[in-house]
């Protein structure tokens, strides 16, 4: 997650009351040790004021780990039922619609978990490299593209966020352009993983951008 996406995330959640809030799950949550040390503004500008405001936070992850209060898999039926059980009135799902195959089921889960009104706050990158975990089909949705995954929900706000670019990386780490640097002459050792590590070029000039998308489940009938 990127700092300005955490930032935007954070300002869309301080809009609505704790009561529309808690109980929230933040699925694909990663560990503590993430949240607060890889990436620690995840901790200081969106999960800590949502804490500090009263709101419970239940952190959801395939795997086991520090921090990790639910281990899940929103794909099980078991473990879909587990997550249901909490009653949430919002989840957060970022940054791993284009880590799966079929967007548009894990989404519709995601929306189903939540009580009637309730929302589901999306992030996903719509201009960014390749990048596997473990895998990315490259789904870089607009907002609306985001709420096309479930048509019965209402789209409840939505944008574009740019959040840098490849720019920022090399001020941080310049050698790693050493990877293009080396590659570039060698398109035949492996055209696919070639054209994607020049491809990452692209962002040289133009800005990574995230779009965050707010579902609203609707009122029971």
């Amino acid at each position: 997650m990127f700092k300005k996406e955490a930032a935007r995330l954070a300002a869309e959640l301080a809009k609505q009351p704790v009561e529309q809030l808690s109980p929230l799950l933040n699925i694909g949550s990663s560990t503590l040790e993430f949240r607060t040390k890889s990436q620690p503004w995840v901790d200081e500008l969106l999960i800590r004021p949502l804490v500090e405001r009263g709101v419970k936070v239940v952190h959801v992850d395939i795997r086991e780990g520090d921090g990790i209060d639910i281990r899940a898999d929103l794909l099980k039926d078991d473990d879909y039922a587990l997550l249901k059980a909490q009653k949430p009135r919002a989840v957060l799902l970022c940054n791993i619609l284009e880590h799966v195959v079929d967007p548009a089921t894990f989404a519709k889960r995601a929306l189903d978990l939540l009580v009637p009104g309730g929302r589901l706050y999306v992030t996903v990158p719509n201009s960014y490299p390749h990048h596997n975990d473990p895998i990315d089909t490259m789904f870089r949705p607009s907002p609306e593209e985001v709420a096309a995954l479930t048509p019965e929900a209402e789209l409840d706000g939505g944008e574009v966020i740019e959040t840098g670019s490849y720019w920022d990386e090399l001020k941080k780490r310049p050698w790693i352009i050493t990877r293009q640097i080396f590659r570039a002459p060698f398109p035949f050792l492996g055209f696919t993983k070639w054209k994607r590590s020049m491809k990452k070029l692209y962002w040289l000039a133009y800005p990574y951008k995230v779009t965050l998308a707010v579902l609203r489940r609707p009122e029971a009938a």
